[in-house]
């Protein structure tokens, strides 16, 4: 699990930016959404601006180098905060993988190319690359010994080198690192098209993607839950391509895309993912809820909820979710100029289980320094 995220100098981020998810209380609702005294699922609120996106695309920056997937395209110019003149950005991801603490930084000056990589397992480094002075480098992996990583391009890992080149074993800190890395995923509920990063590489239409798999009759009990009643079948088109149709009353039937409303094709495109969720270790939605009514965003979240195999974060503007059955104070998250913190973190009020946070958050009770 990832326990605590570090970055630095990236796209909006000026300054150092911490998010750490073991501050946890011992509070007695909603239990599911901690485990091993981690925050498994996340909520980021935060005011225009405040940097909700760079923090997302920060979180899966490490999917761009150690995995072939779809990847951040940010031009280089902007991938360093603009204002200051230093051109490179620092990230530090640590992680507990059983007994083992595992801690990865990097230093990076644009999407692709990297400067520095270095591997800590419970407090000792186990690889230090430089990719610029390589005086100093060294691995102490045992199955990687023998490989030779002198003169790689600022392009290639040598993280990603080792695992591709060895023969390492399932218990392996690469291994470890690798399955999580392989398992994260980012998309924006904001774009109705299939667009994301990180996980896997290239995109299917989403009318696709439920009628390969036979889920077509699943998403229309999905569409129900959520009170939205149509009755989906196959359509082809005069093209000759397979769609998910609406057919009416009179037996008129419409290509589905062609009438959903915004955020029904969000729907759509949340349920397409959902099919992927049991694969997942850390899923990222950016404005989760932007085109939900409040009722089918708590809906939402208790679907992401539910799934005990990974973490969580989603940003949204919804207050309405602050509540002690969807989230919990070490569970939300203010982000803004001091940092990203929790709620329980920003108030000296003892929070409970019939505490109205949704109001102590509108009158400012997380805004106040403690």
């Amino acid at each position: 699990m990832l326990t605590r995220f570090e970055v630095s100098n990236y796209k909006g981020f000026k300054n150092n930016i911490i998010w750490d998810l073991t501050t946890v209380r011992d509070y007695s609702f909603s239990k599911n959404l901690i485990k091993n005294k981690i925050a498994k699922n996340s909520i980021v609120y935060g005011k225009n601006a405040s940097g909700k996106t760079s923090l997302c695309s920060a979180i899966v920056d490490i999917t761009t180098h150690l995995l072939d997937v779809e990847k951040d395209l940010t031009p280089s110019y902007m991938y360093t905060y603009i204002g200051n003149n230093t051109p490179i950005a620092t990230f530090q991801y640590d992680f507990i993988f059983g007994k083992k603490k595992v801690v990865y930084k990097y230093v990076k000056t644009d999407t692709r190319d990297l400067l520095l990589e270095i591997l800590t397992v419970n407090g000792k480094t186990v690889i230090y690359h430089d990719f610029v002075d390589e005086s100093k480098n060294f691995i102490k992996i045992p199955e990687a010994k023998n490989l030779r990583t002198k003169g790689l391009q600022k392009q290639l890992s040598v993280i990603k080198y080792i695992y591709n080149n060895t023969i390492i074993d399932d218990e392996s800190v690469i291994t470890l690192l690798l399955n999580f890395v392989k398992g994260m995923l980012y998309f924006r509920s904001l774009r109705e098209a299939n667009q994301y990063i990180g996980y896997k590489l290239g995109g299917d239409k989403l009318d696709d993607i439920i009628l390969r798999n036979g889920r077509l009759e699943a998403f229309n009990e999905f569409l129900k839950i959520m009170e939205l009643n149509y009755d989906l079948v196959p359509l082809k088109l005069s093209s000759g391509n397979l769609v998910i149709g609406a057919r009416f009353e009179n037996d008129k039937v419409i290509a589905f895309n062609e009438i959903a409303s915004s955020g029904t094709r969000t729907l759509m495109l949340f349920f397409c993912w959902l099919l992927e969720f049991e694969n997942l270790s850390f899923l990222i939605i950016d404005e989760f809820d932007a085109y939900y009514h409040y009722e089918v965003s708590r809906k939402i979240l208790e679907i992401i909820n539910c799934f005990d195999n990974m973490q969580s974060m989603v940003t949204t503007h919804n207050v309405t979710l602050l509540n002690t059955e969807q989230t919990r104070p070490e569970c939300a998250f203010i982000l803004d100029e001091t940092g990203v913190r929790n709620l329980s973190s920003r108030t000296n009020r003892e929070l409970r289980k019939n505490n109205n946070i949704e109001k102590l958050y509108r009158e400012g009770e997380f805004e106040k320094d403690i």
